[in-house]
């Protein structure tokens, strides 16, 4: 009595067969849920026909394992039956006995298909983590090799000024115009870095309030391009004539004007064209276009992913690759949104940012 509750109750589902036909002579009330046929339709039935093995071929190999071995766990198998008819893994563990005169089989049948799953979702974990761990270790050394970069010329320009500071000419002057640049640069790193920690921890908090969105995009014109004033950039700057009203975080805002002007300045060619527009057509529309190195068209998706940065043979800074990605957080914190164009690499490249109005004006 005890055995024939652990039979009718068994989590697992179980198969009676006879060893010498190999047919089905029991199965216990798991293994009907599990397969979806009924006690009758598995009596007399061989492994294979309720699903249980390939082919037919490969029962015989079945019962001499069992036999020769006693104990034999078979490989996994993917089961389509008619209750689960998307499939599901089983594992199976056959072992012999005796019964009276006749030899016989019991199969314990194991539904792994959650245990499939939670093994293939802890790979994908994995490797999700491995390539997140790639990509800090790309940071760290893009971020090595940018700070570097931006220190050298200070340190340089340091020198040149201990050996000439009591030379009368314009050399001090160039120093200190240059170390203010690199400087700069440096602040600017710093600036995404935080920037970057704060919108991954949450902490970035906005600030409305009624902007005029002209004023903010002057204010950003003039600080980017006399950082960069040494490009000979041809900058045009088309404005509308009246107060463009937005419900925004003033200082943010700037931080995405200045961002896309210093990407546009990154990677557009000393003597170059750099063209900001700002219009009303439902809402405000920003676009800044530049006759830079472009955008590869597998690139335009990826653009604004964290530590993507545009690849070229030029000398000058790429930044980090975290400007683009600031800006569309940014932009979707105020319910706008942001899109990159451009016909390929050489086309040059641009911004779109529209972003919603005010509902009234100062």
């Amino acid at each position: 009595m005890r055995y024939s509750r652990l039979f009718e109750t068994s989590p697992d589902g179980i198969l009676i067969l006879d060893a010498v036909t190999g047919q089905i002579v029991d199965a216990n009330p798991f293994m009907t849920h599990l397969l979806g046929f009924s006690h009758e339709q598995f009596v007399g039935k061989q492994l294979w026909e309720v699903g249980l093995l390939r082919d037919a071929d490969r029962r015989h190999g079945v019962l001499h394992d069992v036999s020769d071995l006693g104990v034999i766990r078979w490989e996994e198998l993917l089961v389509q039956s008619n209750a689960n008819p998307t499939g599901m893994d089983l594992e199976v563990v056959s072992s012999t006995y005796r019964e009276g005169d006749r030899q016989l089989i019991q199969c314990r049948v194991r539904d792994i298909t959650e245990r499939k799953r939670a093994n293939l979702n802890a790979s994908l974990q994995a490797a999700e983590l491995a390539v997140a761990s790639r990509h800090r270790n790309e940071f760290l050394a893009i971020l090595s090799h940018e700070l570097r970069n931006a220190i050298a010329p200070v340190a340089n320009a340091l020198m040149v000024l201990r050996l000439a500071q009591e030379a009368e000419s314009i050399i001090p002057n160039r120093a200190r115009t240059l170390i203010e640049r690199q400087v700069g640069h440096l602040s600017h790193l710093v600036d995404d870095l935080q920037e970057i920690s704060s919108i991954g921890t949450g902490r970035m908090r906005l600030q409305p309030g009624l902007v005029d969105f002209r004023l903010v995009v002057e204010r950003s014109v003039e600080a980017v391009m006399s950082a960069h004033a040494h490009r000979n950039h041809q900058v045009s700057v088309n404005l509308p004539t009246a107060p463009v009203w937005l419900d925004a975080d003033a200082i943010r805002l700037e931080q995405v004007v200045v961002n896309l002007l210093s990407n546009a300045a990154n990677y557009t060619q000393n003597g170059g064209s750099i063209t900001v527009t700002l219009r009303v057509d439902g809402g405000a529309e920003l676009r800044v276009a530049d006759s830079g190195i472009g955008i590869a068209q597998d690139m335009l998706k990826s653009v604004f992913d964290l530590f993507t940065r545009a690849e070229s043979g030029g000398n000058h800074s790429r930044g980090l690759g975290i400007g683009l990605n600031v800006v569309k957080q940014i932009v979707d914190m105020h319910g706008g949104s942001v899109v990159a164009l451009s016909a390929g690499e050489g086309e040059g490249s641009e911004f779109i940012v529209s972003l919603p109005l005010a509902l009234s004006g100062a």
